[in-house]
């Protein structure tokens, strides 16, 4: 069982969703857990705006934020967002961006992200038109 798992998928797919419901669990099961919300381009619907929801069952939070008064939606991370990946004790939900972007983000991270302790997870809904087909699904997964 790896400690670290990466949530990506198309924007829209319900990717967020996943990874804060996978966060709740693995807190139920008395894990120490942390949240890292990478999409700091979608401002739509954002990992973080659930944070005193999951802070109360145990997962922790991190993201581009400054408390709960106080947030910024700039494209920019905290130093921060490192301490999850590099406590060895922490299962970490990282929540990542469904663009070019969110994948230039990740990336910055990628040390962490060996074989050894990660794993990702691609969510796809059938439902968005851009992931409707298994085709158009597989050209989003590789391209």
């Amino acid at each position: 069982d790896k400690r670290i798992r990466i949530i990506v998928g198309h924007y829209g797919s319900g990717k967020t969703e996943f990874a804060v419901n996978y966060a709740v669990k693995m807190a139920e099961l008395g894990k120490k857990t942390a949240l890292v919300d990478l999409d700091i381009a979608n401002t739509y619907f954002r990992s973080r705006e659930r944070q005193a929801m999951l802070e109360e069952k145990g997962v922790s939070v991190y993201s581009n934020t400054f408390g709960y008064d106080i947030t910024a939606d700039l494209p920019a991370i905290t130093a921060r967002i490192r301490a999850p990946l590099e406590d060895p004790e922490c299962n970490t939900i990282v929540d990542a961006g469904g663009d070019d972007s969110g994948a230039r983000i990740l990336a910055q991270f990628d040390k962490y992200f060996t074989e050894e302790q990660s794993e990702m997870f691609c969510v796809i809904n059938a439902n968005r038109p851009d992931t409707s087909t298994v085709d158009k699904a597989l050209f989003h997964i590789t391209r």
